[in-house]
């Protein structure tokens, strides 16, 4: 009976063992189920993130790629603004030389336009002085004109220069320097009419010289002739200076004396006829001539308009 009970609980415990090992394998697999669907998502999740990782790492070699490309187009834009800067500030400098340069020539041209401002202001000053000269010694010549007229004197006056010629036969004896009483008698009524007209207080201020020039005909050298023109010249002068001239005072002989020029031209400028030929007769003369103050300003001027207005 023991040995049935035996048995039974022997037969009992194996079964026990039995239902452990199979409950044990079924935990194992159940385990090792779990395990492997652990170990499946894990790797699943690993390539999954190894997926989004490679993905992620191209978006990021993308983004490296094109930020070195920004890189490199943003140093060719500060290459390009480094040069651009560089030309900007050349071409500052070269602008400020030109402004420089600029200026420069605008003062210079300031300074040539005030010049010729200045230069046209003068002109303009000496032309109406000469404008103002020429018609006063046209004045004066055709007051000279009416004055020796009224004064019944049959003396021609050249209407351009004013000049008064008086015939050496009328003067002087042929070849001879002493003045003959016509002479005298014809010079104190010629001086005083031309003296006072000249020397008035209208025109005297502009009168700067009376001149007495002694000429001849074309006979003998050039050198005696020379000497006689002279010597008549002077022969007039010393007479309209001296006691025996009448129709003027003392004062005005000194007035007379400031001013006069005596000179003898010999046959230089002779008197021709028609026909070409000298005149001996009209050669023979004694000319009186006046210059104003401004006959050189007024001569190179002349000249200078004219050659202007060639």
């Amino acid at each position: 009976m023991r040995k049935a009970n035996v048995r039974r609980r022997t037969g009992s415990n194996g079964s026990y063992w039995i239902s452990y090992s199979d409950m044990m394998a079924g935990m194992l697999f159940t385990f090792a189920l779990i395990l492997f669907a652990a170990i499946y998502q894990l790797v699943d999740l690993q390539q999954k993130k190894t997926i989004e990782l490679e993905t992620k790492e191209a978006q990021l070699s993308t983004q490296q790629s094109i930020l070195l490309d920004q890189e490199a187009e943003l140093k060719d834009k500060e290459e390009l603004l480094a040069t651009t800067t560089l030309m900007l500030r050349d071409q500052q400098e070269e602008l400020d030389k030109n402004r420089t340069a600029l200026n420069s020539a605008q003062q210079s041209l300031s300074l040539q336009q005030k010049k010729i401002e200045e230069q046209a202001a003068l002109l303009a000053a000496q032309q109406a002085r000469i404008d103002k000269l020429i018609g006063l010694r046209s004045e004066i010549i055709e007051s000279l004109r009416d004055e020796l007229r009224g004064a019944g004197l049959d003396a021609i006056v050249d209407r351009n220069t004013g000049a008064i010629g008086f015939s050496g036969s009328v003067l002087f004896d042929t070849g001879r320097n002493e003045l003959k009483d016509s002479g005298k008698e014809l010079l104190n009524r010629f001086i005083p009419v031309y003296l006072r007209t000249l020397m008035g207080n209208e025109y005297q201020e502009y009168i700067g010289e009376i001149i007495i020039e002694g000429h001849t005909d074309t006979s003998g050298s050039y050198l005696s002739n020379l000497k006689l023109s002279q010597e008549r010249a002077l022969a007039v002068a010393t007479y309209c200076l001296g006691g025996e001239m009448t129709g003027i005072n003392s004062q005005e002989k000194l007035l007379l004396q400031s001013i006069l020029t005596v000179n003898g031209r010999s046959y230089s400028d002779p008197v021709y006829n028609a026909n070409g030929t000298v005149n001996m007769d009209a050669s023979r003369r004694v000319v009186f001539k006046f210059r104003m103050k401004d006959a050189e300003m007024i001569n190179q001027m002349s000249s200078i308009l004219e050659g202007q207005g060639e």
